[in-house]
């Protein structure tokens, strides 16, 4: 299993802040019964062509769950890019989204790419906010 990605971030002052920007297992959602706790109890923020529903989850770290339907985005390539610049920006706000269940939701056809990850940016800003 490869190591996780580390780079050094400046601080602002003295000396440097390591940080991971690896999604292992522990920051997803991977079961039927996580994606339902979210469902069932979630608060709710939109932009656009996206839906994030959230919920604390009583964990030191943030998980992600990422539904992307065929009838929004039909070819599996851009669903899969779609879920990777999801994934991306995820990584790098994990830290600021801890203690949150988040499900990130498709609902309409979103084409430019840039604007999926503007929107997302967008969403974790107001989450965190």
């Amino acid at each position: 299993m490869p190591s996780p990605i580390r780079g050094k971030v400046p601080t602002g002052g003295w000396g440097d802040k390591n940080i991971t920007f690896s999604f292992s297992r522990n920051n997803r959602l991977t079961t039927k019964h996580d994606f339902q706790t979210v469902f069932a109890s979630a608060t709710k923020a939109t932009h656009r062509s996206l839906i994030v529903l959230y919920r604390s989850n009583n964990l030191p770290q943030a998980r992600l769950g990422i539904i992307v339907p065929k009838q929004h985005v039909r070819l599996a390539v851009s669903r899969h890019r779609v879920r990777r610049l999801i994934r991306e920006s995820f990584r790098h706000h994990k830290d600021a989204l801890k203690g949150l269940d988040i499900v990130v939701l498709i609902r309409s056809k979103c084409t430019p790419l840039d604007a999926v990850r503007n929107d997302v940016e967008y969403l974790w800003q107001k989450i965190t906010h």
